[in-house]
C-alpha cells in the first residue's frame, strides 16, 4: 500500500515535535547543588553587625565545561551603618588543577542590599577536587598586595566527570531547530492534504457533471 506525502509528513512533524519536547525536558534538569552560609563580623568599626554570606556550589564539576559557584551576601543593619566609611569584602577561591574566572581573588565594595558574585571554575582532568573559599572584611585601604586575613573559611570536596552531555546551550539550539522542522513539516502535511483534497473535489465534479 503506497503512503501519502502528507502522512510521511505529519508523522515526521509529530516525531520532531516529540524530540524538541525532549530536548528542552533535558535542558531544564536543574544541576543539583550544596550551600553553605557563614557571618562576617565588623571587627573594623565595631558596628556590631555582620555580612552574612552564603555559597552555592554543584555537587559534581564536568571537565571543558564553565561550571558556577556562586557567593550570595548581604550586609545587616548594623553594618549597613558605617558602610559610607568603607567596607571591603575580601574572598578567595583556592582549587587545584583548575581554571579560575575573572580571578582566584576578588576585593569587593560592600554595598546595601543583596548582591551576588559567580566564580566559573573549569577543571582540567576528571576525579575530585577540595575546594576553600577563604573569606574577610577589610577597610578600603585593603590591598590584594597582602595576603588575605581570613574570617571565615568555607570547604567543599566535588567530584568531577568528564564532560559527555550537550551543553545547555546546544539542548536550545537543537530543540529550536527540530521544533522548526516539526513545524514545517506540519505545514507540508497540511497543505498536501489540502491539494489532495481540492484535486479530489475537481474530479468528483467531473464525473458528476450531466
Amino acid at each position: 500500500m503506497k503512503i501519502k506525502k502528507q502522512t510521511i509528513f505529519l508523522i515526521l512533524g509529530l516525531l520532531l515535535l516529540a524530540v524538541s519536547g525532549v530536548l528542552f525536558t533535558r535542558r531544564a534538569i536543574p544541576v543539583s547543588s550544596q550551600s553553605q552560609a557563614v557571618a562576617l563580623a565588623d571587627w573594623i568599626y565595631g558596628s556590631g553587625g555582620n555580612l552574612n554570606v552564603m555559597v552555592t556550589y554543584p555537587e559534581k564539576l564536568e571537565t571543558g565545561r564553565k561550571n558556577l559557584i556562586t557567593v550570595t551576601y548581604q550586609a545587616d543593619k548594623a553594618l549597613e551603618s558605617v558602610l559610607n566609611d568603607g567596607v571591603v569584602f575580601d574572598l578567595q577561591l583556592d582549587m587545584i588543577k583548575t581554571v579560575v574566572q575573572p580571578q582566584k581573588r576578588m576585593l569587593i565594595p560592600v554595598e546595601s542590599g543583596r548582591k551576588t558574585f559567580t566564580w566559573e571554575v573549569e577543571p582540567f582532568t576528571a576525579g575530585y577536587s577540595e575546594a576553600d573559599i577563604l573569606m574577610a572584611l577589610g577597610d578600603k585601604t585593603l590591598s590584594g598586595n597582602y595576603a588575605i586575613t581570613t574570617q571565615q573559611q568555607i570547604s567543599f570536596n566535588m567530584e568531577i566527570t568528564e564532560s559527555t552531555a550537550a551543553s545547555q546551550g546546544e539542548l536550545t539550539i537543537w530543540g529550536f531547530a527540530c521544533l522548526g522542522a516539526g513545524l514545517l513539516s506540519l505545514l507540508a502535511a497540511f497543505l498536501l492534504n489540502k491539494k489532495a483534497t481540492c484535486e479530489k473535489t475537481k474530479i468528483t465534479r467531473k464525473w458528476t457533471k450531466p
